[in-house]
C-alpha cells in the first residue's frame, strides 16, 4: 500500500465500523432531545435556544436540515455522526503519516476507528461525532499549517485553522480547550529556525478570532448552564471515569492494553523524530489539557464534567496509542498482530453498544415506538403516565424520538407542546383530566413504567444514578381515574423497562 491512500482508506474503514448496525440500539432520552429540537420549524427552534438549550443549536440546526430530506429514523439519526467521525479518522492518520510516516498512520487509524468511545459516538444522535471529527481536522489544519512552506499558504491554513475552531466551539462550548491545547503544541513542538515566533504570533490571531467569534454563542451557553446542574459532585469514582470510561467504555482490558502499549512506546531506547516530537506535543496535551481543565473547574466551582464530554479528546489518544505501536512493532507484520489484539479486545463493547437496548440505562423508546405500531390502529387513543422514576420526563418522549409510530393516534394525554412551551419536552395532562377525555374511545394504549416488585439503582459513570423505583400500573392514579371512567386493561405488554396497556370500556368487553 502508498503512504498516501492511507488517510483514505482509515477513513472509509472507520465510517462503515461505524455505520455498522448503528441502527439496532433503541433511541434513548438524548437522543429524542435531539429529534425533539430538530424535528420543529426554524423559528420555533430559535425559540427553544434562546431559552432553553443554545449549547447544541448548531447540531440541531444541521440536524434539522437533516431530517428534513431523509426523514426520522435510528439509522438516519446516527448516520451523519458516522460518515463525520469516517473524515475524523482521515485526519488522525493525516496527522500521523505527516509527522512520523505511513506506519503510525495505519496504526492511528485503525485504534481510532476501533475506541470504544469513538464507536459509541457512531451510534449516537448527537453532537459527539460531530466534535470529534472536527476537533481531528482542527489537528490536521495545525500540523499542516505549521508546516506550510510558504507564507501565502501559512496565512490560508491559519485562516482555515480559525474558521474549524469557531465552528467546533459552537458545535460543542467545551472543546475550547483543545485551543489551550494547542497552544502548548506551538510554543513546544520543534520549529524550523526562524519561524518559531511567527508561528507563535499566527497561532494566537488564528484562536483569538476563533473565540471572539464564538464568544456571544460561548456566553448564551454559560448563561444557561442549568442544563448540566443535575450533574453529582466529583467524588473518587472519577479515578475509574477518567482511566476507563472516558474513552473505553465497557472495555476495561482494552484501557490496560493501551496503557502498557504507551509505556512500552515511551521506554523503547530509540531516538524520536522531529516528527514523532511534535506528534507527542500534539497528542498529550491534546487530551490532558481539557481533561485538566474541565477537572479543575469542577473541583473548585461546580461539576461539569462527564466522560462523554471529553469525547472530543479521542483523536490525540488514538494519536498516542498508534505512535506506541508503531514505534515497538518495527515489522509489518508485528503491527499487524497488535492492531488485531487490539480490534479484539475492543470487540465486546462494541458489541454491547450495537444490542437493541445497548443505550444508557437499557432504555427502550425504539422498542416500545415499534409495538405499537404494529397492535394499534388509526382511530386509537393514547396517552402517557406522567412521571416515571428513572428519566426526567415521561415516557412522551417516546413520541419525541419516534413520531412515525403516533401517526393516526388521538393523543387525549397531550397537556402543552413542547414548541408551545419553549422547550424539548411536551408535558402531560393529569389523570383526571385523562379520564375526562378518554370516554369516546373505542380502544386507548397507556405507556408506562414497567411493574416492577423491587425497587433497584442504577449506577452511570460519574455517580449519576438511576432509580427504578417500585411500580404497579394499577395502584397508579392513571389507573384509578380511567377504571372510574368506565375503562379496563385488556391486554398490555412489556417490552424492555416500559410497557403498553391497552384499555377499553367495559360495556365494548361484556
Amino acid at each position: 500500500m502508498q503512504a498516501r491512500p492511507v488517510p483514505l482508506f482509515v477513513g472509509i474503514g472507520t465510517a462503515l465500523i461505524g455505520t455498522a448496525f448503528s441502527w439496532v440500539p433503541s433511541l434513548w432520552w438524548d437522543e429524542a432531545a435531539t429529534i425533539s429540537a430538530a424535528n420543529r420549524p426554524v423559528g420555533e427552534l430559535a425559540d427553544v435556544l434562546v431559552e432553553w438549550d443554545a449549547v447544541h443549536g448548531l447540531y440541531y440546526l444541521v440536524m434539522h436540515g437533516w431530517f428534513q430530506l431523509v426523514g426520522i429514523s435510528e439509522f438516519t439519526a446516527r448516520l451523519p455522526g458516522a460518515l463525520l467521525l469516517g473524515a475524523g479518522a482521515a485526519a488522525v492518520a493525516a496527522v500521523a503519516q505527516l509527522l512520523a510516516g505511513a506506519r503510525t498512520a495505519v496504526a492511528a487509524g485503525v485504534v481510532f476507528a476501533v475506541l470504544p468511545r469513538v464507536t459509541w459516538a457512531a451510534a449516537e444522535a448527537r453532537s459527539y461525532p460531530f466534535v470529534i471529527a472536527g476537533v481531528a481536522v482542527l489537528s490536521w489544519l495545525l500540523v499542516v499549517a505549521l508546516r506550510a512552506p510558504s507564507t501565502p499558504k501559512r496565512i490560508l491554513w491559519w485562516m482555515l485553522y480559525a474558521l474549524v475552531a469557531a465552528l467546533s466551539t459552537v458545535m460543542f462550548l467545551y472543546s475550547v480547550t483543545v485551543l489551550v491545547a494547542h497552544a502548548v503544541t506551538v510554543w513546544f513542538a520543534p520549529a524550523r529556525d526562524g519561524r518559531r515566533w511567527r508561528d507563535r504570533s499566527r497561532f494566537l490571531v488564528a484562536a483569538s478570532v476563533a473565540t471572539v467569534t464564538s464568544a456571544s454563542f460561548a456566553a448564551l451557553a454559560i448563561a444557561q448552564s442549568r442544563q448540566v446542574s443535575w450533574i453529582p459532585p466529583i467524588d473518587r469514582t472519577v479515578v475509574k471515569v477518567v482511566l476507563v470510561e472516558q474513552w473505553f467504555p465497557q472495555a476495561p482490558w482494552l484501557a490496560v492494553m493501551c496503557g502498557v502499549l504507551v509505556v512500552a512506546g515511551v521506554a523503547t531506547r530509540r531516538a524520536l523524530s522531529s516528527g514523532e516530537r511534535t506528534l507527542l506535543w500534539l497528542a498529550v496535551p491534546g487530551f490532558a489539557v481539557p481533561m485538566v481543565l474541565l477537572l479543575a473547574y469542577s473541583l473548585l466551582v461546580r461539576n461539569v464534567y462527564l466522560d462523554r464530554y471529553l469525547s472530543f479528546t479521542a483523536p490525540a489518544v488514538a494519536l498516542l496509542v498508534g505512535w506506541a505501536v508503531a514505534r515497538i512493532a518495527r515489522r509489518r507484520w508485528a503491527v499487524v498482530a497488535v492492531l488485531a489484539v487490539t480490534a479484539v479486545a475492543a470487540a465486546p463493547a462494541y458489541a454491547q453498544q450495537r444490542q437493541p437496548f445497548g443505550k444508557a440505562g437499557g432504555m427502550d423508546h425504539s422498542a416500545v415506538a415499534d409495538r405499537l405500531i404494529e397492535v394499534s390502529q388509526p382511530g386509537d387513543c393514547v396517552a402517557f403516565e406522567p412521571t416515571i422514576s428513572w428519566q426526567p420526563t415521561s415516557p412522551r418522549s417516546i413520541a419525541d424520538a419516534r413520531p412515525d409510530a403516533f401517526v393516526g393516534l388521538v393523543d387525549i394525554g397531550l397537556d402543552r407542546t413542547a414548541v408551545d412551551r419553549d422547550q424539548l419536552w411536551s408535558t402531560d395532562v393529569p389523570p383526571a383530566v385523562l379520564a375526562q377525555r378518554a370516554p369516546g374511545c373505542a380502544r386507548l394504549w397507556v405507556i408506562a413504567d414497567g411493574d416492577r416488585v423491587r425497587g433497584w439503582t442504577l449506577r452511570h459513570p460519574n455517580n449519576v444514578l438511576w432509580q427504578f423505583a417500585p411500580y404497579r400500573f394499577t395502584d397508579t392514579e392513571t389507573f384509578r381515574a380511567l377504571a372510574a371512567a368506565g375503562f379496563e386493561i385488556t391486554g398490555r405488554e412489556h417490552t424492555h423497562h416500559m410497557q403498553i396497556v391497552r384499555l377499553e370500556p367495559v360495556d365494548q368487553t361484556q
